[in-house]
């Protein structure tokens, strides 16, 4: 299959921060339907060249987890997770690059929308908040309240 990668982070070790546990990224076929991927630490070094944001990929070797979590970046209820040479860098393609579908503000607010999944807004951030220390049995987790204005 042939994507794009429309977005690509890190995932920090919840006992250290310094240590990376994951790279997540999501990733958008031509018809505009995404799936989110994750290379796990043990396999890190084997898909530094995954290249960046907006990079296109063909895939040819992968597999199908569950997308389980309490914060996923899809819908769908499952995953793919790259095998030993799967993947290279091909030419840009006719492939959306960015892959947003907006969620508007009156549907958060009624919480008419699945909180386990990432959303797109289009706001202004009006206000931060302290990073609050929520953490619990020594691992540290932390909170950052914002409010954001609706501007669509």
């Amino acid at each position: 299959i042939i994507v794009r990668v429309i977005k690509l982070w890190e995932v920090p070790n919840y006992i250290n921060l310094e240590v990376i546990y994951s790279i997540e990224l999501v990733l958008i076929h031509k018809q505009g339907s995404k799936i989110q991927e994750s290379i796990q630490k043990t396999i890190m070094q084997r898909f530094s060249n995954m290249g960046k944001e907006g990079s296109c990929r063909i895939i040819t070797k992968f597999g199908v987890v569950s997308n389980i979590g309490k914060q996923r970046a899809t819908n769908p209820s499952y995953k793919i997770n790259f095998l030993r040479d799967c993947c290279r860098e091909c030419e840009d393609v006719q492939i959306p690059l960015h892959g947003l579908d907006f969620t508007s503000f009156d549907k958060i607010m009624k919480n008419k929308v699945d909180d386990t999944i990432l959303v797109d807004v289009i706001g202004e951030v009006t206000v931060i908040g302290d990073l609050v220390n929520v953490s619990k049995d020594s691992k540290p987790n932390y909170k950052l309240a914002i409010e954001l204005e609706d501007l669509w």
